[in-house]
């Protein structure tokens, strides 16, 4: 019977590992990708294959008798520390992430893994009780069974303790875990300081109380070993609340971070509509002049004849003719839209730009005879206009700042595009003072407005149309000059 208990004690432990490491690789995978090999499903398990080594190496190695005294308290903690900072240079090495968010997912393992052990762990307050009950009955000789029968049931009840401390364990950190994946869906987003702070506390927090259980869960009473449960009662309640408390402050703070991210959103996303809201009050003002110019020429058409035909019946009047008609054809340029791109809403949102640069700007060139968009083009017009839109309007306040800082009155803006078989690029380029404000973790670069909340959407807007036509966004800085390229993808059917 003892090599059978030996045996699946064993069993229960490497079970309990390997599901470990299962869940660890599964949870990281989530997040991040592998840098090699990111689609085998065979180096998926491999990390943790890898960390379970390291981990047996250092168990070896770091020999704990009991807890009971300084020395064995200290190393336990330098095991720990040693066990889980493994964790995370695995993770580093095999990894594609931030250092951040590398940092706060194997801080979030740990704790969890560290929250399940000792709620398993508070399970041998009802072990305790039962083997107490059993050697009261063994003494008093209920029921009647031998030295040997006893120590029997005794190991069996031994190994049922066991996986129910490996199953307890497990069950608590795999469903800890998939609740993180199910709620965390933002995982793309980079980590500011405040989020990363925000959700990195409360599984510090845990990870020490935790840590805190390691060095007084045992203690000693006339010189022999004792829990800490027996030596105070009162925290046979308190600890697993404490342990559960925990456990919900991670899973609750991961809930309420993407809440938060849902409400930033739809911020930004009243925002856009704002935004759409006075471009479109902005076009209605540009079809105003355009329309007035049409009334104002309608009303003044038949004085314009009359005075056409007076000068084509006057012989005389061959002379005034050409320069008459050369002004006539003035007048009704006026009325047509500057620039021809093959869409008529791009169209209009170019001649309000360019009118707009035209009364801010007048030393800044505006160019967009490049920009010319096939014909049946499936982008849609709204993503378009979200683009070359948000795009003017950062060119436009980047040419102000120029022009403020530097005092240069010329500058440019120039728009162009290139069509390749089903990929459609559109180029913008503008001057700017050539300082760049690059925040660590951002794809792009941040607004130099003091609101930086209510503003600095225009780059994730782009974006966000460019993905929704199947493409990208990419930019560089030559010197002063800012190049803004959005790749979009021309398919049908394309939402």
């Amino acid at each position: 019977m003892s090599d059978f208990y030996v045996v699946a004690v064993n069993i229960a432990d490497a079970a309990m590992h390997f599901v470990w490491a299962a869940v660890m690789c599964l949870l990281y995978r989530h997040f991040f990708r592998l840098k090699s090999h990111p689609d085998s499903r065979l180096f998926t398990f491999l990390p943790g294959v890898l960390w379970l080594v390291i981990k047996k190496t250092i168990d070896s190695a770091i020999v704990i008798a009991t807890l009971t005294t300084p020395e064995d308290s200290m190393k336990g903690l330098a095991k720990l520390l040693l066990v889980y900072g493994s964790l995370f240079l695995v993770s580093f090495c095999f990894y594609t992430g931030t250092r951040k968010q590398l940092a706060l997912i194997t801080m979030m393992f740990a704790a969890v893994s560290e929250i399940g052990r000792f709620m398993s762990f508070t399970l041998s307050i009802f072990w305790n009780m039962v083997y107490d009950l059993g050697c009261r009955w063994f003494e008093q000789g209920y029921p009647r069974v031998t030295v040997e029968d006893y120590i029997f049931y005794t190991k069996v009840l031994g190994i049922i303790q066991q996986f129910s401390y490996a199953i307890v364990f497990v069950a608590v950190t795999f469903y800890a875990c998939r609740y993180v994946k199910r709620v965390y869906k933002s995982r793309d987003l980079p980590l500011h300081r405040t989020e990363f702070l925000f959700l990195m506390l409360p599984c510090v927090s845990s990870f020490l109380l935790c840590t805190l259980l390691r060095v007084i869960m045992y203690t000693t009473e006339n010189a022999m070993p004792k829990l800490v449960f027996e030596a105070f009662p009162l925290l046979k309640g308190i600890v697993p609340f404490l342990l559960v408390l925990c456990l919900f402050s991670i899973l609750f703070s991961v809930k309420l971070y993407q809440e938060m991210l849902a409400l930033n959103e739809e911020r930004n996303r009243r925002a856009v509509l704002e935004k759409q809201v006075v471009s479109m009050e902005e076009h209605a003002r540009e079809l105003e002049r355009l329309y007035s110019g049409v009334r104002s020429m309608k009303h003044d058409m038949k004085n314009q004849l009359a005075v056409l035909g007076s000068l084509i019946g006057r012989r005389e009047g061959g002379e005034e003719l050409p320069g008459y008609l050369e002004q006539l054809n003035h007048t009704l340029g006026k009325l047509d839209l500057p620039f021809q791109t093959g869409s008529t809403v791009v169209d209009s949102l170019l001649s309000m730009k360019y009118h707009e640069v035209c009364e801010k700007l007048p030393g800044v060139r505006f160019e967009a005879d490049g920009l010319i968009f096939p014909k049946d083009c499936p982008v849609q017009p709204t993503d378009l206009c979200i683009i070359l839109g948000n795009a003017l309007d950062n060119a436009i306040e980047a040419c102000e700042k120029a022009k403020g800082s530097t005092g240069q009155e010329e500058g440019f803006i120039r728009l162009r595009s290139q069509c390749c078989r089903e990929t459609l690029l559109l180029i913008m380029e503008n001057n700017f003072d050539g300082e760049l404000r690059l925040c660590r973790g951002n794809a792009f670069p941040g607004t130099t407005k003091a609101d930086s909340d209510a503003h600095g959407i225009g780059m994730h807007n782009i974006r966000t149309a460019a993905r929704r036509c199947g493409g990208g966004v990419t930019w560089e800085a030559k010197g002063n000059c800012f190049i803004l390229t959005v790749m979009l993808t021309m398919r049908r059917g394309m939402t």
